[in-house]
């Protein structure tokens, strides 16, 4: 390979890098931001925090079909709201001794923003990831009962299946890149949307 195209590549993924903004990361105690604390701190030069506020709020009910359903606010101060996104999540992981099956996983969650003058602040989103599972028939028992399971963070004692191990070792990577890169892209989306509201 020759210099230039060293240099295209190296190029290229920085700018991937760049344009891809890394608000939070999962560990095993939920979502935490790059300096480890469970928020972050957006800064907005020479805007007040009224418009801070309305232009993410115009950003998130232009995004959303019915916001207001899951929708708290404190005029001019917070912005707190709860969504639910259908098959949001596609995770493969073992099927009780039949290998690995691709499930899809529906995904309920809390974004919570803040504003000051020039500031966003941005609380770690919390979530929940399930999925509906139907009964399957077994000769020496009849049939199962369908039911929800949840894709718990760390496995607990009674739990078939988790993003962590006990030990907090990550187990289910495609989870954990799927919930980091939902989530990144998810804010960044608001906060570019919200720059632009006005702009027209």
């Amino acid at each position: 390979m020759n210099i230039k195209k060293i240099l295209i590549i190296t190029i290229f993924l920085l700018v991937t890098q760049l344009s891809f903004a890394q608000y939070f990361k999962l560990t095993p105690q939920g979502f935490v931001s790059n300096d480890n604390s469970d928020f972050t701190v957006m800064n907005v030069s020479n805007v007040k925090q009224k418009d801070l506020y309305k232009n993410v709020l115009n950003a998130i009910n232009s995004m959303y079909s019915n916001p207001q359903k899951g929708l708290n606010v404190v005029e001019g101060e917070s912005i707190s709201f709860t969504a639910y996104e259908e098959n949001a999540l596609p995770v493969r992981h073992s099927a009780g001794g039949f290998g690995k099956v691709n499930y899809k996983y529906d995904l309920s969650y809390t974004l919570s923003f803040l504003f000051k003058d020039g500031k966003i602040r941005i609380n770690s989103p919390t979530f929940e990831c399930r999925r509906w599972y139907e009964g399957t028939y077994k000769p020496s028992g009849g049939w199962s009962s369908s039911g929800w399971t949840t894709l718990k963070l760390v496995k607990g004692k009674n739990d078939r299946v988790a993003i962590y191990d006990k030990n907090e070792k990550l187990v289910l990577e495609d989870a954990y890149n799927g919930l980091n890169n939902h989530f990144n892209s998810l804010l960044k989306q608001i906060l570019e949307k919200s720059q632009k509201i006005n702009n027209w």
